[in-house]
């Protein structure tokens, strides 16, 4: 015969049988979730068998003895005795012979009453071979080969029992083969829906079970392959730290997600001028990962030419239009140098720089200019200011991460609260001054994790 299939669902249309290895396993996971609704009804069944002994008392008194030797004699020690095997290891193994066998006894055993027995009493038991029927189709929890087996077997031998024994009169036995005939349809009917249901919601299961596996595969897959990305991201950055006879840089840069836009860079020229940057890819994860290694690519090679700020900003802006004018991407950067005792600041969309002086005083630079990659910045030209500095003070360049962090009332922290922050900061090392701005917007945030990309250069004068 042909499997029935629906959409990737197929069993046997009789039997019901899954094809290949499912069928293990699908009776292995419905043994282990109908045990205890199985002992259950055994148990139930036991009780209902023994329980209607009283009604033999009612309806053949005159043959009792019989029919309660073969009820409590014989049939209800044989059914006690597959209950107690449902709590054997065995059971496993033969669940479905020892329910059939639990069924066929009971039927059997109501017909053998019926020999027994004697009119119109006797007839009164076939009703409840009916009760034996839906018993074995509906709630032993018997497989629908097993109960149809079992139900035919009932009804072929009390067919038999009827003609060559019990001498059952013609209209009684067509009267009860009619509503036999008709229980064991209908109970096959919902028998095989019922177990048709149990093997589709199984199968659902297992198809759900195997592609969440391989979607836990794949999400783990990106994963690794995203912390690859991070460390490879991590790696283009020069070291957090560095510090010559002229000043000391100390550098924080940590992505919302594994991989972001964020970063830093410095330069050192020759007689002592130092260049630093910190940029901002505009939006998170690959594509601002991609801008990000484009940008610190394209600023490394810009110190192959002798320029001064304003016009490394200009070729940044022209070199990163074919990056950015597909993507609607920009890059915020903002760049300063330092030499003897000045810091000259150039900035393209990015946060403009703090100055903080040894005596306390926070300075914001209004020094301003547009994002990287759209060659408007190098139409219109850039424009940089020229700052003193003495031994002692802070320049410190910030992503928007840090003014543009939020509280759990999704207040901003705000220019005027780091402004705040970075006066009360200790001022004995760059590391120092970089730490407490750092912890001061985690703990505003109330999050380890930050909210957007999140990165800060601090350079401290020393002489």
């Amino acid at each position: 015969m042909n499997a029935r299939s629906d959409a990737g669902f197929a069993v046997h249309p009789f039997t019901l049988r899954f094809e290949g290895d499912l069928e293990a396993t699908f009776l292995d996971d419905y043994f282990r979730k109908s045990l205890s609704q199985v002992r259950f009804n055994v148990a139930l069944g036991v009780f209902f068998f023994m329980i209607f002994g009283i009604l033999d008392y009612f309806l053949i008194p005159k043959a009792i003895e019989p029919v309660w030797y073969i009820r409590y004699a014989i049939v209800s020690p044989f059914l006690i005795t597959i209950f107690v095997i449902t709590w054997t290891p065995s059971f496993k193994n033969m669940i479905q012979q020892s329910l059939a066998s639990f069924v066929l006894a009971a039927g059997i055993g109501i017909i053998a009453m019926t020999v027994v027995a004697y009119p119109p009493g006797s007839y009164y038991y076939y009703a409840g071979l009916l009760l034996v029927l839906m018993f074995s189709y509906t709630l032993v929890g018997a497989r629908f080969v097993y109960a149809t087996l079992v139900g035919w077997s009932i009804l072929i031998v009390y067919e038999i029992v009827a003609l060559a024994i019990s001498n059952t009169p013609l209209s009684v036995m067509i009267s009860n083969s009619f509503f036999f005939v008709t229980g064991n349809i209908i109970g096959m009917l919902a028998c095989h829906q019922m177990e048709l249901y149990k093997r589709r919601e199984f199968w659902q299961r297992s198809s759900l079970a195997v592609e969440q596996a391989k979607s836990e595969a794949l999400l783990q897959e990106m994963h690794n392959e995203l912390v690859l990305a991070s460390d490879i991201q991590q790696s283009l950055l020069p070291s957090p730290n560095v510090s010559w006879p002229g000043g000391e840089v100390a550098c924080y840069c940590k992505p919302t997600l594994d991989i972001g836009g964020d970063f830093y860079s410095y330069h050192f020229f020759d007689q002592g001028r130092f260049a630093l940057a910190v940029g901002d890819a505009s939006g998170h994860g690959i594509p601002a990962a991609l801008l990000m290694a484009a940008t610190l690519s394209l600023f490394d090679s810009s110190f192959e030419h002798d320029l001064n700020p304003c016009e490394r900003m200009s070729l940044l802006d022209l070199e990163l239009v074919s990056y950015c004018e597909k993507r609607y991407q920009n890059c915020a950067f903002c760049y300063l140098e330092f030499e003897g005792d000045s810091v000259y600041l150039s900035n393209a969309g990015g946060i403009p720089p703090f100055i903080c002086r040894k005596e306390g005083l926070v300075q914001r630079q209004e020094v301003g200019g547009l994002p990287l990659g759209h060659g408007l910045g190098a139409e219109m030209g850039y424009v940089g200011i020229q700052v003193p500095v003495t031994a002692g003070d802070f320049v410190i360049l910030f992503s928007d991460g840090a003014v543009e962090a939020k509280d759990s009332q999704q207040n901003l922290f705000g220019f005027a609260r780091l402004e705040q922050v970075i006066a009360s900061a200790p001022v004995a090392s760059a590391q120092a001054m970089l730490d407490h701005i750092v912890q001061q917007v985690m703990d505003y945030t109330d999050q380890q994790v930050p909210q957007d990309d999140f990165t800060i250069a601090v350079l401290r004068i020393c002489s």
